[in-house]
């Protein structure tokens, strides 16, 4: 790794300080007297409202050019929660309303003006994604005239009225969850399907388990065996072989500068020989290959990992063993916007749609 790339990230905590002082210089003191008291408490909700509106800003941004990804974290999820110290829920609810005000625009003013709670932007972006599911993808228009329906609704009122508008109301919600049980187990609630429930039937015909719990495990754990398989994983004694992951960016070439003569068809494949996937398995033991440049942390995430050409085929790269690693999705598309492969502006647009 080069010098550069070493360095520790620090956050300038004299430019976050002074931003926090010019939004709360004049309330540094408490009021004398109760309506200067009252009257100072509602310009700092003014000023949260405002704040989290522009928060939610900023996670778009970041979410469209992956810039989560720079501190080794998978998903944007894991970093408002363990970045910016959310809890799960109140992370849920930021990214919630950041994929609402990006589809729609009256919910950013209505954010902003406190007429639209995040709870009430959750409620609202799952209510969008359950119609569509249901084949009644909302416009503009319809989103707008529920938007106006519930501002400065309670949580209650809310999920009244959204139930009462859906398509199919009649069909109960079916909410997965998890919660701690013991100090040593958790309970899983989930919902089966006829076929779900004939396919559970059929394995404790065939599985001798005492619970349904043991059952599920075992099934798991061949479910994991297969996929890692398909990774490559093999059980093998011989040491993973060392293999440098860094290509420096001003070693690949931009696209414009990319040629290849008229009529030659390029020696390459996108085909990965199985014996490779072995080696790269055991080398990342089925972990994201991503370090990152400003922590030196690597990327925790085991879950959807890519085979990916550290100098992409596009740019001249091949299909050869020091050219490849294991990277989760949000870092593989990371290197696809870095490589010029994939453009923030053209992700922004399809998913607006």
């Amino acid at each position: 790794m080069k010098p550069d790339a070493q360095k520790t990230w620090v956050y300038d905590f004299k430019m976050m300080n002074q931003i926090t002082s010019d939004l709360s210089q004049e309330f540094t003191t408490l009021p004398f007297n109760d309506i200067e008291l009252l009257h100072a408490t509602l310009a700092l909700s003014r000023i949260e409202q405002r704040a989290t509106a522009t928060l939610i800003a900023h996670l778009e941004e970041i979410d469209q050019r992956k810039a989560y990804a720079l501190l080794s974290y998978p998903s944007l999820f894991e970093y408002v929660r363990k970045e910016l110290g959310y809890a799960e829920s109140s992370a849920y609810e930021r990214i919630a309303a950041m994929r609402l005000v990006r589809q729609n625009e009256k919910a950013k003013a209505m954010i902003e003006s406190g007429d639209l709670t995040l709870t009430g932007a959750t409620q609202m972006q799952r209510f969008i994604k359950e119609e569509k599911s249901a084949g009644n993808a909302m416009n503009q228009e319809q989103q707008n005239e529920l938007l106006t329906a519930i501002a400065g609704k309670s949580k209650r009122e809310t999920e009244r009225f959204l139930m009462a508008q859906a398509t199919n109301p009649e069909t109960p919600r079916l909410k997965e969850s998890t919660r701690v049980a013991t100090a040593t187990h958790t309970e899983v609630k989930i919902f089966l399907d006829e076929g779900g429930m004939n396919l559970l039937n059929r394995a404790r015909e065939l599985v001798r388990a005492d619970s349904t719990a043991a059952l599920f495990t075992e099934a798991l754990q061949l479910l994991i065996e297969k996929k890692e398989r398909g990774l490559g994983k093999v059980e093998t004694k011989t040491a993973a072989p060392e293999v440098d992951l860094k290509i420096p960016q001003s070693q690949i070439p931009p696209l414009a500068q990319k040629s290849r003569p008229a009529g030659k068809t390029p020696s390459v494949s996108r085909f990965i020989p199985l014996h490779f996937k072995r080696q790269i398995y055991a080398r990342s033991q089925g972990q994201c290959e991503y370090i990152s440049p400003a922590t030196n942390s690597r990327c925790p995430s085991r879950a959807h990992l890519h085979v990916d050409h550290i100098r992409p085929l596009a740019l001249g790269g091949r299909t050869e063993l020091n050219n490849l690693r294991h990277l989760c999705q949000g870092h593989n598309l990371k290197a696809s916007l870095d490589a010029g492969l994939l453009f923030a502006n053209k992700t922004r647009s399809s998913r607006a749609r």
